[in-house]
C-alpha cells in the first residue's frame, strides 16, 4: 500500500472497518473518494481513501498519499496544541483509509467559510482559495461572524502558521469553517481536511532524490508550496507573509505559534518514528522536511517578528503583487550558501 511498509505484520496491526455500517445520512462534500460509516457504538466517521493521481513529473507517485498526510498532519497539529479532528488509520476491503471522527452534533453545525463568502461576492469573484481582502471583509461584515471578528481572525492566522509547518497548499474556503450552535454562538471548528500536506504526491524514490540535495529540500520550504490564500488571484508565499511584517495580526500569530512549534518538535519527531507502518524513507523525509521548514521558514520569521527587522523585499513583493519566484529563490539560496 502507498507509503506503507510492505511487511504484512505491520499492515495487520491496523484495525479493519469491514464490519462497520454505512452512515446513510452522510453528505460529505469535496472531490476525493470518501464515505460515511458508523462505528460499533454508532459514532459517525468520515472515511477517506487514496486516489489515483496523474503524475506531473518523475518524482510523483501514481497514487496520492492524502490518507497518510491527513493522519500525520492532524496529529502533528494536535501535538502543537491546535484543536484538530480525531483521526486514525485503518483498512476496509483491503484498502488503506483514514477515519475522521465527525465533530458536529444535533446542536452544533459546521458552516464552511465559503458559505459566508458567497453571501457577499459574485461567483466570478470567488476562486478556489479566498482573497486576503475577502477574508477580512467577510469577518468584519457578516452579522454572525463579526460578533467574534478578532477571535476568529486570530484563530485563522495562528492556524495559518500550523499550515506553514506541514506545507498545506489547499486550505481552500471549504476546508475550514465554524461551528454554529442553535443558540447563535459561533466558534472556529476543529482543524480538518489536512490531506494536502507533507507533499502527498511524492513517491518514495522522489523523496530519496530530494533528501540527497539540500537545494531541493529548501526549494520545498521557500518556493513551494504556496499558501492557500490569494492576493489579486495570485497565491501568496508563506515566506513573504510571515517575514514581511505586512500585518500586525500575522506578526502576533508568528510570535505566538512558532515557540509552541519549537517546543513540540521533539514530540513530533518521536510521533513519526513511532509509526511502525511507515517506510523508513518516509519517516526520514517527513522528519527532514519538517525540520527544514522550521529552520528556514518559521525560525527566521520568528526572529524578524521579534526584532521587527522585517524583510523589505518580501514586503515589496506583496505590495507590488509580485510572486515569490524561482529567481527569488535562487538569489535567497545563493545568499544562504555564502553565509
Amino acid at each position: 500500500m502507498h507509503g506503507i511498509s510492505s511487511d504484512s505484520s505491520e499492515m495487520n496491526c491496523l484495525p479493519s472497518l469491514d464490519d462497520w455500517a454505512e452512515d446513510i445520512f452522510a453528505d460529505y462534500g469535496g472531490s476525493d473518494r470518501k464515505e460515511g460509516l458508523l462505528s460499533p457504538n454508532k459514532e459517525r466517521y468520515l472515511i477517506k481513501y487514496s486516489e489515483q493521481h496523474t503524475r506531473m513529473n518523475d518524482l510523483d507517485t501514481s497514487y496520492v498519499n492524502n490518507v497518510l498526510s491527513e493522519y500525520l498532519s492532524s496529529h502533528i497539529l494536535s501535538l502543537i496544541g491546535f484543536d484538530t479532528h480525531e483521526t486514525f488509520l485503518a483498512t476496509r476491503n483491503h484498502e488503506l483509509l483514514v477515519a475522521c471522527k465527525n465533530f458536529t452534533s444535533d446542536s452544533e453545525h459546521l458552516i464552511e467559510f465559503g458559505r459566508y463568502l458567497r453571501k457577499y461576492y459574485d461567483s466570478s469573484d470567488v476562486g478556489r482559495v479566498p482573497e486576503y481582502a475577502q477574508l477580512e471583509y467577510v469577518l468584519s461584515r457578516d452579522s454572525v461572524l463579526k460578533q467574534k471578528q478578532n477571535e476568529l481572525l486570530d484563530s485563522y492566522w495562528q492556524r495559518f502558521i500550523g499550515d506553514a509547518l506541514v506545507g498545506n497548499f489547499d486550505r481552500h474556503m471549504g476546508n475550514w469553517g465554524y461551528l454554529v450552535s442553535k443558540d447563535g454562538s459561533i466558534k472556529a471548528s476543529p482543524i480538518y481536511d489536512n490531506g494536502s500536506t507533507l507533499f502527498p504526491a511524492l513517491a518514495s524514490h522522489g523523496m530519496e532524490q530530494i533528501l540527497s540535495d539540500e537545494k531541493e529540500i529548501m526549494r520545498r520550504v521557500l518556493l513551494f508550496p504556496k499558501a492557500a490564500l490569494a492576493m489579486n488571484k495570485e497565491k501568496l508565499s508563506y515566506y513573504d507573509l510571515l517575514s514581511s511584517g505586512y500585518s500586525e495580526r500575522i506578526t502576533e500569530a508568528v510570535l505566538t505559534v512558532v515557540p509552541a512549534i519549537l517546543r513540540a518538535m521533539p514530540a513530533i519527531m518521536d510521533f513519526i518514528d513511532s509509526q511502525a507502518f511507515l517506510t523508513d524513507i518516509r519517516k526520514r523525509f517527513y522528519k527532514t522536511i519538517l525540520k527544514a521548514r522550521v529552520e528556514f521558514l518559521l525560525e527566521p520569521a520568528y526572529k524578524r517578528c521579534r526584532s521587527r527587522s522585517f524583510d523589505q523585499e518580501a514586503l515589496n513583493r506583496i505590495s507590488l503583487n509580485e510572486s515569490y519566484s524561482e529567481e527569488t529563490f535562487e538569489k535567497q539560496f545563493a545568499a544562504y550558501k555564502n553565509t
